[in-house]
């Protein structure tokens, strides 16, 4: 038993650890309605599957300390949308590595010309479509999702982590659900749209076996 979880660990920590061939440039972290931001934000990895963490880089590139928050951020798989899978979102907490541990938080401070490595909590979009494969690229979108979408994505992931005595990982597959059906009760156009897209309507989404990532590391 061991073993296996010594393996298990080992598949998670590749599962994550960040890719050279996805880390391209730097773009702008949509602000949050009403806000100003001068942070810039890009992957460096993914996790894959219909809920998981996608690795990014999130700097400063202002005068003044910048605070970042996840909640609405969604990014936008790369190539072409006919042929896509689904686009991914930050809901809930993100986390940041202190002392070679991750730390979970809900907003952070980032200084001047820092660059922070964050582990985000992301929830597959579009039902119909099927599930990112491990290290899919993605680009974040220019706007976060509308605000309604957001805030009843954030309460069911309260919800869902109430139910389950504060355990997060536990109520993913909760949380996962309730993505899917607030964004199908009132279909809004996001970036990467396709030509005709069908809101829930088509076949259900591949949803690819998993192992367990809550003790997964990068670096």
């Amino acid at each position: 038993m061991r073993q296996l979880s010594v393996l298990l660990a080992s598949v998670g920590l590749l599962a994550l650890l960040a890719s050279p061939a996805l880390a391209g440039g730097f773009a702008p972290v949509p602000a949050i309605k009403g806000q100003k931001t001068t942070l810039k934000i890009r992957q460096v990895g993914f996790s894959g599957g219909a809920s998981g963490h996608i690795l990014v880089d999130v700097k400063n590139d202002g005068q003044q300390p910048q605070t970042f928050e996840a909640r609405g951020v969604y990014f936008v798989p790369k190539g072409n949308a006919e042929s896509a899978p689904q686009r991914v979102g930050a809901v809930g907490p993100f986390s940041v590595k202190e002392d070679q541990k991750w730390v979970t938080k809900q907003r952070m401070e980032i200084q001047p010309g820092q660059t922070v490595r964050l582990k985000l909590e992301t929830f597959c979009l579009d039902s119909h479509r099927g599930a990112p494969g491990q290290g899919q690229g993605y680009g974040v979108a220019k706007q976060r999702l509308p605000e309604q979408l957001m805030k009843d994505n954030e309460s069911a992931a309260a919800d869902a982590v109430k139910a389950s005595r504060g355990n997060f990982n536990a109520a993913k597959g909760a949380i996962q659900g309730k993505v899917w059906e607030n964004r199908n009760k009132k279909w809004i156009k996001l970036e990467g749209e396709r030509a005709n897209e069908k809101g829930g309507s088509s076949n259900s989404p591949r949803r690819p076996h998993r192992l367990p990532i809550q003790n997964q590391s990068a670096d």
